[in-house]
């Protein structure tokens, strides 16, 4: 079998999105990867979001607590700083390798996911003032 094809829906409105990752030299595997969307609402709150990780453990995670805790709020550095703890501490589980310590990752987390939802946001934002 050959997969010829993949459809996805669009995204909705006012909806931006992220990917960060971080290797040792361009090109690597990823230590750490993640992947965001923020979606506002009319106002610029977040009316949803999602974060999903690569190496954070057994195949992708879904920080789905952390993501669930930004809605309502408008995104600030406050916010997405507390959703990316929530997501490192309590929802990722990466199990370290050669290259990077578990706690490392974690750390990589943090950062990534902080970076990851400020573009996310920033686009969404565009998105909303277009």
């Amino acid at each position: 079998e050959m997969l010829v094809e993949i459809a996805l829906p669009p995204m909705p409105e006012h909806s931006g999105w992220a990917f960060a990752e971080f290797s040792r030299r361009h090109g690597d595997y990823a230590l750490l990867g993640v992947a965001a969307v923020v979606t506002l609402d009319e106002e610029g709150r977040c009316e949803r979001a999602r974060l999903v990780y690569l190496n954070a453990g057994d195949g992708p995670v879904e920080a789905a607590e952390a993501a669930g805790r930004l809605a309502g709020e408008k995104l600030e550095a406050e916010q997405i700083a507390a959703a990316a703890d929530h997501a490192a501490e309590h929802e990722i589980d990466p199990m370290g390798n050669v290259h990077a310590a578990a706690d490392y990752q974690r750390h990589l987390g943090r950062v990534l996911t902080r970076r990851a939802l400020a573009v996310a946001h920033e686009r969404a934002a565009a998105a909303l003032a277009a």
